[in-house]
């Protein structure tokens, strides 16, 4: 009996060694994990540490490094034009990028695109985004108008210019009126706010609402007066750009309501880069509020007035 007592007690004394044993190793492993690991309690106020701090660039070197590209066509307006003696794209456009991307300290190259690839608007079909903007090409495109189409796909800036006014066009011996475009072929500049769809707003305009064989589209301002002169076409509708104003006859009233606008003429870009939205928006105000917009505008016809296009007055907003 003095025995089993004896055993007994030797038992007991070996689990509870192996019992301390394991609360030991197990409050050595809870201690390491709390200080080199992500505890799971919510009561450790121990910084976690993070394997890729070291590796991963910081906000603002990240910021200071990238190259924000901004895509540009050219029409031959004071706009936006190619300078022959420099092979460079000149203009307002430029010029207010210059100024917004300095105030803002941001790298940015503008580059040179056709304006399908921001914004594409094929022959009777719907308007949608262009391949180049959509597909990350570059972060932004110049000089938009805001439309309610083009809202639904991309996002924009604050304006920093006027939208156009738009009008129809006819060959300046024509007879055809603006008010009656019933069997009549009409022109539009492809990727541009003033398409088929806009012209069928126009309920004051007989035969707005045009059918598939009266809508040919055009990817330049030249090719669409060449057809205009040619015949191929009766009306050209579009923006009031200088190329239509001093070749064609506007046949549309002055004062004709531009059913196309949704806001003015902005950088538009994807829904996801709010980033460039927020630094540009933030840049352009700092522009304006030191007056460097107004010198740019007030400048232009110095700059360049051997251009044809707009004053400043016409482009620049407030005046």
């Amino acid at each position: 009996m003095a025995q089993d007592k004896s055993l007994l007690t030797v038992i007991l004394v070996c689990c509870l060694l192996v019992v301390s044993i394991a609360a030991l190793v197990l409050g050595i492993v809870s201690l390491n994990s709390q200080r080199g690991g992500r505890s799971s309690t919510t009561t450790d106020t121990q910084q976690p540490i993070n394997i890729y701090t070291q590796s991963a660039p910081s906000a603002s070197s990240s910021n200071e490094d990238k190259v924000w590209l901004f895509a540009i066509g050219h029409y031959d307006n004071i706009l936006e034009y190619l300078d022959q003696s420099t092979y460079t794209i000149k203009g307002f456009g430029p010029d207010i990028i210059d100024g917004v991307c300095a105030i803002a300290n941001k790298n940015c190259e503008l580059v040179y695109d056709i304006y399908e690839n921001c914004w594409d608007s094929q022959a009777g079909e719907r308007p949608r985004g262009g391949k180049g903007l959509m597909g990350g090409w570059y972060d932004g495109c110049t000089g938009w108008i805001q439309t309610l189409n083009r809202r639904l796909t991309y996002s924009f800036t604050n304006p920093y210019k006027k939208g156009n006014t738009v009008a129809l066009y006819a060959k300046n011996d024509s007879t055809v009126t603006y008010n009656d475009l019933t069997n009549r072929k009409v022109g539009f500049l492809d990727g541009w706010n003033a398409d088929e769809f806009c012209l069928a707003r126009y309920r004051n305009i007989a035969g707005s609402t045009l059918g598939p064989n009266q809508i040919v589209h055009y990817q330049s301002a030249e090719r669409l007066i060449d057809a205009i002169l040619n015949g191929d076409i009766d009306v050209a509708f579009g923006s009031a750009i200088a190329q239509f104003e001093t070749t064609l006859k506007r046949i549309s009233p002055t004062g004709f309501d531009n059913n196309c606008l949704f806001g003015d003429a902005s950088i538009m870009t994807r829904h996801t880069n709010r980033k460039l939205v927020d630094w540009w928006n933030d840049a352009f105000k700092r522009l304006v509020d030191r007056g460097g917009y107004k010198e740019i505008c007030e400048s232009l016809h110095e700059n360049h007035g051997h251009i044809p296009g707009q004053n400043y007055t016409e482009l620049c907003l407030g005046y």
